[in-house]
């Protein structure tokens, strides 16, 4: 899918949805604390993938449509290293929603394409965990936006290992991987295929939802709904 079908997909999200005053005012859902990590290493650099694009567009989608007044909101930018785009507790008045522009100086930030080489993918699964664990009690979401090329990344030993402790933190909700490259990788198998390999039983749990580069905008109204159903 062209990242120009890909925004016709996803534009629809960006129209907030009519919400009841207490429900804007954050009264009757608990808060989330919700991890968005962009790997802009790899296919990222490369105009012709669209991968920056489609990441800015879900980190977009999810900072207007899914972030409410309460929540934590943590965003993680993976090259070489895991850089902290932004760490904060969201804070509205009247039920606002984070501002337009806010989100697009964030999203700017977050999906700015690396240089160099190395891909920390799975240190920013840590780093997301480690995040989390900060607001205890807090029910957490997060999201990976990834090709799901490893090779570069120092960590891939501990990737199955580092997922599975995510999911056994007791306030993981929801783990969305997306993005997935269906190019062929190592061994003859998609790099989709072969990072579902890497992420071991974490990759049958339920909590985790996986979008491929082609299928995001199909997976990503399962991943409201499961943010939606994290707030019950």
């Amino acid at each position: 899918m062209s990242v120009s079908a890909l925004v016709l997909h996803l534009l629809p999200l960006l129209a907030p949805v009519p919400l009841s005053a207490s429900t804007l005012l954050g009264l009757s859902t608990p808060p989330l604390h919700v991890v968005i990590a962009a790997d802009m290493t790899g296919s990222s650099k490369n105009p012709a993938y669209g991968y920056a694009s489609q990441a800015r567009l879900l980190a977009q989608s999810i900072l207007l449509n899914q972030v409410r007044s309460g929540d934590t909101v943590t965003l993680l930018r993976v090259c070489s290293g895991v850089q902290t785009v932004a760490d904060f507790r969201f804070q509205s008045k009247n039920g606002a929603r984070l501002g337009k522009a806010d989100i697009l100086r964030y999203t700017a930030a977050l999906t700015q394409p690396c240089t160099g080489k190395g891909s920390a993918i799975t240190a920013a699964l840590a780093q997301a965990k480690t995040a989390m664990a900060r607001t205890a009690g807090v029910r957490d979401v997060a999201v990976l936006f990834t090709d799901g090329a490893v090779l570069d990344d120092p960590g891939r030993a501990a990737l199955g290992r580092t997922v599975q402790g995510l999911l056994n933190a007791g306030d993981t909700r929801t783990l969305f991987i997306a993005g997935l490259s269906p190019e062929k990788g190592a061994g003859g198998d998609s790099i989709r295929d072969s990072f579902v390999k890497a992420l071991g039983k974490g990759g049958a749990d339920p909590r985790v939802l996986l979008a491929g580069a082609y299928d995001l905008s199909n997976v990503y109204p399962t991943f409201a709904d499961a943010v939606n159903r994290a707030r019950k």
